[in-house]
């Protein structure tokens, strides 16, 4: 009888503490959203080891900035470029800046697909470049005259850099000077690089020298600071992974031939804090102003 008893008592409280373990796992279970990519190497090599780890994938990074706002996220990953507007939004303050994933800005030139031309043969294409002066195109314009290529002909298009890819998709555009953390993705889509030159000076507004080549920014809720720890010291023990090793992840875990892969620079994570965030919205501020100011010269 008594075995009876035992027995139904067990029944009736199983569920409870079946509760209750579930959610002491989910306490102690990081929510951590990224949009996966070339950019994304060191988590890709780090994932099997994050036991406490929830990876959610994101078509957009400004969809996972909003999910870390409210509390769908604990940790994510944001392009820098778009933490300055985001940073006005309510609850961005409950977030905190753990690390960043650089990138060589580069001189990259595009062909969109399709389009077969060499570098003497640009006079009339429609380029898209970030803006007039940019670091990029200074450097392109340099290389292009060293090695007698006339490009006085060409005819520059501004734009943003992540609308140049939709831009040579369209055929809005016939060639496109990107920073070099989008040439995987042009080569993914089936454009080709008619030129690179990894050896850009940044200091400028489109290429930063404060924000260290940030293209990706690892954010978290600063009430979970004690959770993405392990995440931080993951992703910086699998960085240490030899780079073609690195390589053949992002090969194994996406859709991106190694091939592609091959001959472009890996992404490096590193540790960073809110000094990077500050740094971003500074320039973001002082970019913000240089155009206020030149439309009132117009």
């Amino acid at each position: 009888m008594v075995k009876r008893l035992f027995h139904i008592l067990l029944f009736l409280l199983l569920p409870v503490l079946l509760s209750a373990c579930g959610k002491k796992n989910a306490q102690n279970t990081l929510r951590v959203g990224y949009s996966g990519g070339y950019l994304s190497a060191a988590l890709y090599a780090a994932q099997d080891d994050l036991k406490n780890a929830d990876i959610q994938d994101f078509h957009s990074t400004s969809d996972i900035a909003y999910a870390l706002i409210l509390d769908r996220l604990d940790a994510g990953f944001v392009e820098a470029e778009k933490l300055a507007a985001l940073a006005v939004l309510d609850g961005f303050g409950q977030l905190t800046v753990v690390g960043k994933v650089t990138y060589p800005y580069g001189a990259t030139l595009i062909l969109r697909k399709g389009l077969n031309a060499r570098l003497q043969e640009l006079g009339g294409l429609v380029i898209a470049v970030s803006e007039p002066g940019c670091a990029l195109l200074e450097k392109f314009a340099e290389d292009a005259k060293r090695l007698g290529a006339d490009i006085s002909n060409v005819k520059y298009k501004y734009m943003v850099f992540h609308a140049m890819l939709p831009a040579l998709e369209s055929g809005a555009v016939d060639a496109a000077i990107i920073k070099g953390s989008y040439s995987v993705a042009a080569l993914q889509a089936g454009h080709s690089i008619l030129y690179q030159n990894w050896d850009v000076e940044p200091g400028d507004e489109c290429c930063p020298a404060i924000i260290s080549q940030a293209a990706l920014v690892l954010v978290a809720r600063r009430d979970k600071l004690n959770l993405a720890k392990p995440l931080v010291d993951a992703l910086v023990f699998a960085q240490k992974s030899p780079p073609d090793r690195l390589r053949h992840v992002v090969a194994e875990r996406t859709v991106i031939p190694y091939e592609i892969l091959q001959g472009q620079p890996v992404p490096e994570f590193s540790p960073a804090d809110d000094e990077l965030l500050k740094a971003l919205l500074e320039a973001a501020e002082e970019h913000h102003e240089g155009k206020h100011g030149e439309h009132e010269h117009e």
